[in-house]
This record gives C-alpha cells, structure tokens and sequence, in this order.
C-alpha cells in the first residue's frame, strides 16, 4: 500500500514505519547495511531487545571501528555493500538498507537487491528521492550520491508489502519500502482479475508467494 504524507519530518515517520515493520517481521537475525552511527541498529534493538543477533556492514573503516567499540552490534563487518552480499553465505530473516542504497549507482543497488533476497526474507529500505546530489565528505568518500530513485523504482522487480513516501519540505521526498521477494514471472491483466474476481485475496497471496506480480495495472 503507499501512503503520501506532508508535513512532520521524514526522519521522524521513517523510525515509525521502521519499528512497526520490525515489530511485523519479528525477526531473530537481522544484518544492517551501511550502519552509519547505528540509527537502525538501535531501533532493532528498542524494539526486539536482546532477542536478536544483530551484524552491522559499513564500508567506513573508522565508523566501523566506533560501532564495534560501541556495542551495539553483536557483529560488525568492515566490507563494501556489493561485495558483502556476494560472500554471504548465513540467512537473515530482515536485512535494513538504511539511507544508503543512493550512494550506489541504480544497477548496483537493484543488483545488490536481488543477491540480498537470496538470503533475507524481508527487506527495509529508507531511501531520499530525485533531489539527492550529494559529495563525499573528506573523511568518508562512501557519502555520494549517485543513484537516481523514484516512487516506482522498486516496483516491477520486487515483491513490495508496504511502501510510504514522505514530503517533509518542499522539493525534497524520501521513501520507505518493505520487500519481501523477487519478481519471477508476470501474468497479464486479464488472467489476474479472472483469478482475482473468482478467488479474491487468496489469489493475491497465493501469487505473490509464487513471485507473480499481485497487482492489476489500471
């Protein structure tokens, strides 16, 4: 479903669809990517307690230093994204790509996608919208931007449960998205609704379980 909201701030809702997606998954292994200062780790860890083990990936040796000397993870690995995904071989049941999927390129962040759904259930991603130039800094070259994403970006390759857009400013917008699979195959329209009027949600369900798109295009 997506809901458009304005006003308030977008870090603000993206904590609260975060922690209500969390709560839904109730997950026992969760891996953070791009941890940052850990802002998604300790939302894991407010909602889940010590009921998780939790890993942090970050790409920034010196960040990555200060949250393992923090402890808030029970793992952190100094690792890049793309490279990470392709080694891993332990399952997860949530992995969160918090504010960090725009400083890949497009094809590297939907390449980094599908590898990540080979090992994690669900997926959480926060990402800012078009308006997102932005440089690395000089102590991290990690922070810029260089994907390009909108509303829809994620919606014909993946399994998309919930999926909010915020406008907190003008001329600024960031996303949230749950996903919960990869797209195999798609049925045209007619099919779908056949299969939708006679047996309604679980068709949709059964579908999407499948990797079939669950939605009828208007």
């Amino acid at each position: 479903m997506t809901a458009i909201y304005t006003g308030g701030t977008s870090s603000d809702l993206m904590t609260d669809y975060v922690s209500q997606q969390i709560l839904a998954i109730n997950p026992k292994r969760v891996v953070d990517f791009g941890a940052g200062l850990g802002k998604m780790g300790r939302i894991c860890r407010q909602m889940m307690g010590d009921n998780i083990e939790l890993v942090a990936v970050e790409g920034c040796e010196a960040t990555a230093a200060d949250l393992a000397i923090a402890g808030l993870y029970n793992r952190v690995d100094f690792d890049m994204i793309e490279d990470w995904v392709l080694d891993n071989k332990e399952p997860y049941d949530l992995a969160i790509f918090g504010d960090v999927l725009e400083h890949l390129t497009r094809k590297q962040a939907l390449a980094v996608l599908d590898h990540t759904l080979k090992f994690a259930g669900n997926v959480v991603i926060n990402i800012p919208l078009r308006n997102l130039r932005q440089d690395g800094a000089e102590s991290n070259v990690l922070e810029e931007h260089h994907g390009y994403f909108t509303e829809r970006s994620f919606d014909r390759r993946f399994i998309v449960r919930e999926k909010h857009v915020t406008s907190p400013s003008a001329g600024y917008s960031k996303m949230n998205v749950w996903i919960t699979g990869r797209r195999r195959f798609r049925l045209k329209n007619a099919i779908k609704g056949l299969l939708f009027y006679h047996f309604g949600r679980p068709a949709r369900v059964a579908l999407e379980k499948l990797g079939y798109d669950g939605y009828v295009a208007g």
